[in-house]
């Protein structure tokens, strides 16, 4: 909806000093904001930590679903710069997409791609590693900084605080965090920088903590062998026959299986984890 601010829509805005909370998670929805000037966080809770969902600046719309579907705010929304918002209430809001196809088209095109990005927030967030939330919110932020040798810079505005909060960490794990994003050089305090590997690096890092969660067992627990049982192997050649899967390709999967275990063990030793 950018640029597409009139004069009419003079009437319709608003000044908000930062801290102002325009509305919080599950508050009925009677309007919309666009953001005119100045930033505004939208964030949920999860018992006492705070979720960052985004960061909005100029240009930016929120409020829209509680419009659409008549249902409560799913999130808060809290002014962190001074900011000018447009407000539309739902007489508005329908006026406006009836009336111009492009508003509505560009409407449909932001939710689509908020969708995508949720579903991305939502894949790191359900992940059960704090390390695992964090380089996945480092991914997100990489777009945000500027390339400095082996590493990609974010500015002091991005701090490990921020960071914390949008994985939604505790400031007790974010220590532990910090410290084996540190060890695995995944990232480097700089000042009041923090420097974080590049994309294919913590690609590989997030390949490296699936594999530890398929082959290190939890503390204090152990793979037990199975021992073989008379007939078992003439029972197993029955069922692969039954399956259409020779003997062969089943070598051939086991020989994919210890290339990915050997695959684990360098990255293991390559981002210095031998004690987690």
């Amino acid at each position: 909806m950018r640029g597409d601010m009139s004069e009419a829509t003079a009437a319709l805005t608003r000044s908000y000093p930062a801290g102002t909370v325009l509305f919080e998670e599950y508050d009925p929805g009677s309007r919309m904001y666009v953001i005119r000037r100045g930033k505004v966080k939208i964030a949920r809770h999860n018992g006492e930590h705070e979720i960052v969902l985004a960061v909005l600046g100029p240009g930016e719309f929120f409020g829209e679903m509680a419009l659409l579907e008549n249902l409560p705010r799913s999130a808060t929304a809290t002014v962190v710069e001074d900011s000018e918002l447009v407000e539309v209430d739902q007489r508005t809001f329908e006026e406006m997409v009836r009336g111009n196809v492009e508003i509505a088209v560009r409407i449909m095109r932001k939710l689509a791609s908020r969708v995508r990005e949720l579903d991305r927030r939502l894949q790191h967030l359900l992940l059960e590693s704090g390390v695992g939330r964090a380089v996945e919110v480092l991914r997100w932020l990489l777009p945000n900084g500027v390339a400095a040798g082996k590493y990609i810079r974010l500015s002091a505005n991005t701090t490990l605080v921020d960071i914390a909060a949008h994985a939604g960490i505790s400031s007790t794990e974010a220590r532990d965090v910090v410290a084996r994003l540190e060890r695995a050089s995944i990232i480097r305090i700089d000042g009041a920088d923090v420097l974080v590997a590049d994309l294919k690096t913590l690609d590989d890092y997030s390949t490296y903590l699936d594999l530890k969660r398929k082959y290190d067992p939890e503390p204090g627990t152990q793979r037990e062998t199975p021992k073989e049982q008379p007939g078992q192997q003439q029972a197993l050649k029955r069922l692969l026959k039954a399956l259409h899967i020779s003997v062969r390709d089943l070598k051939h999967n086991e020989a994919a299986l210890a290339a990915q275990y050997n695959q684990y063990q360098q990255l293991k030793r390559r981002f210095h984890d031998q004690d987690d």
